[in-house]
């Protein structure tokens, strides 16, 4: 059985709890903002501008560092970078970490998700943020949806989650102390 975590980007944790001792469970994916905290180990990034960054300081060479095909020819098709396809057509806030969940669901068995909130949302006043907002969570639940073979388990989150993800019936909420029970060795 396959297991990954997918990290959001405010993803934290606990002091107690070891990052290695959750690495031999499964990779860590997420975007670039993870890194640095996480030593992640798929990093994406959908971000042109902060490839470009990243490439100029051998970014590639830390970690298995995914990138958006169509900017390979543009960049000079650099070494030891993986590519992937697709690109957004939505007005989305936080691509990377979507594209982690659609990379981490296609090798396993078992996502877990860390640091996500998916709670019934605020309306926000501001429209092009709501309508931001509501891309990101139509997303979310359209990965998993279409992942029905994967099961993901959203680790310790706060509350309920919204209304929208409750008839998935491959999402389960789990703390992170019980998750640890179940698939460590």
């Amino acid at each position: 059985m396959n297991i990954a975590w997918v990290l959001a980007d405010s993803a934290t944790f606990d002091p107690d709890i070891e990052i290695e001792r959750l690495k031999k469970i499964g990779s860590f994916w997420g975007s670039w903002r993870t890194w640095r905290g996480c030593q992640t180990d798929n990093v994406i990034c959908n971000d042109y501008a902060k490839v470009t960054d990243l490439l100029k300081r051998n970014f590639q060479q830390k970690c298995n560092f995914y990138l958006p095909k169509q900017y390979y020819q543009s960049l000079n098709r650099p070494d030891r970078v993986r590519l992937y396809e697709g690109t957004f057509v939505h007005d989305v806030d936080n691509q990377d970490e979507i594209v982690a969940m659609h990379l981490a669901a296609s090798n396993n068995d078992i996502v877990l998700l860390l640091g996500f909130d998916l709670s019934e949302p605020n309306t926000n006043t501001d429209k092009l943020l709501e309508h931001r907002a509501r891309n990101y969570r139509g997303l979310v639940r359209q990965v998993i949806k279409d992942n029905s073979h994967v099961q993901w388990v959203l680790v310790d989150h706060a509350g309920s989650i919204m209304k929208d993800l409750t008839d998935l019936e491959n999402l389960v909420i789990d703390n992170m102390k019980s998750v640890l029970s179940l698939v460590s060795d």
